[in-house]
């Protein structure tokens, strides 16, 4: 069986695997795994995503990574955040490109690490720019896979991690747009949960104090400004202290 073979399996079961409602970085942890487990020279690998216009690793199968992830981002470069700001795949062998970044270089070599392949994860224009506020370049994030191998990584291999890059993106667009329709859910109960709210306090103030519907909202609003409080709290004291609007 082929390394291509192998690759078709492993994305197969990865979507299989998949269920909804699962945390984003528990599903990306697997494709990290997978990766490794299909490219013999990957060590480690880790996934960065925008979000709020900022870098973050959302998972790595090794802190190491993880921490050379955070050198990048402190210094604002490096073969990620490359991959990221250009949309592409960066391959670097960490020895000749030092030039590019020595510090991070510097920490990549302490770290025992000499060779990493950043895969940009790339989305609709619309979904970047809806999870961050400032993109930082047109990619929602990239994959990193990382040696300890100098020269790891041939363009097969390379070709490899791209396809589970493809599988990552999906991913990461399901996510976003099912935690954006549950914060829509959210959002439409809350609104209902107050109308009902402040209709019940509207009819305890109706019934208190003899007034129409109109009148008895005027008031809320009235004592809602000169308590400085808002109307859907106030609702809340009335409804638990009905006697309370007798003495307002």
């Amino acid at each position: 069986m082929t390394q291509t073979d192998d690759t078709a399996i492993a994305l197969r079961e990865l979507t299989d695997t998949i269920t909804t409602g699962e945390p984003l970085s528990a599903v990306l942890y697997r494709v990290c795994d997978w990766v490794i487990s299909i490219v013999p020279e990957a060590t480690a690998a880790s996934i960065t995503l925008i979000e709020d216009g900022q870098p973050r690793t959302i998972t790595a199968t090794d802190e190491v990574v993880a921490a050379l992830d955070l050198v990048q981002y402190r210094l604002d470069d490096g073969p990620c955040l490359h991959a990221l700001r250009t949309a592409s795949t960066v391959r670097a062998d960490l020895a000749r490109a030092r030039g590019c970044w020595p510090e991070f270089c510097d920490a990549a070599a302490a770290a025992g690490i000499n060779t990493v392949l950043a895969c940009a994860l790339v989305l609709p224009v619309d979904e970047v720019v809806a999870s961050s506020t400032q993109p930082l370049g047109t990619a929602a994030g990239a994959l990193n896979v990382w040696s300890d191998k100098p020269w790891a990584f041939d363009p097969v291999e390379a070709a490899l991690v791209t396809m589970f890059t493809g599988a990552a993106s999906a991913v990461v667009l399901t996510a976003r747009r099912w935690e954006r329709a549950g914060a829509l859910a959210e959002q439409l109960r809350t609104a209902l949960a107050t109308r009902d709210l402040i209709a019940t306090a509207k009819g305890i103030v109706m019934a208190r104090r003899r007034l129409n519907a109109e009148e008895a909202f005027g008031w809320l609003s009235d004592i809602s400004q000169r308590t400085n409080c808002k109307v859907r709290d106030l609702a809340v004291i009335l409804v638990e202290d009905p006697d309370l609007v007798e003495s307002a």
